[in-house]
């Protein structure tokens, strides 16, 4: 087993992980806003890393597209739809079936 890796070699000191970001995990994300009244932020999910710029690729269920922002807060629990799975209620009617006889 290598005791470090070429960035800690090379740097030093071990490489910081803070930035990488679960697949699917739910963000605020800036979005630009035409009008002054209109929502800031949109809730989005994380869907990658683009090759040629700085930033995260974010998939907005609401509009439906994907898009590259650098500017994200990223959400600690998840998606806010899938708690409403968790919540379903099953609901017992004490009643019997009634029965159509011709």
């Amino acid at each position: 087993m290598v005791p470090k890796t070429p960035y800690g070699i090379w740097h030093g000191k071990p490489a910081s992980y803070k930035y990488l970001r679960v697949w699917g995990s739910p963000a605020y994300v800036k979005r630009l806003v035409e009008d002054k009244l209109d929502s800031r932020s949109s809730l989005c999910r994380f869907i990658g890393y683009p090759k040629e710029t700085v930033g995260y690729y974010f998939y907005d269920p609401a509009e439906q597209n994907i898009f590259i922002s650098r500017n994200a807060v990223f959400l600690k629990k998840g998606f806010p739809s899938d708690s409403r799975r968790d919540e379903v209620l099953i609901e017992e009617s004490s009643e019997e079936p009634q029965h159509d006889i011709i």
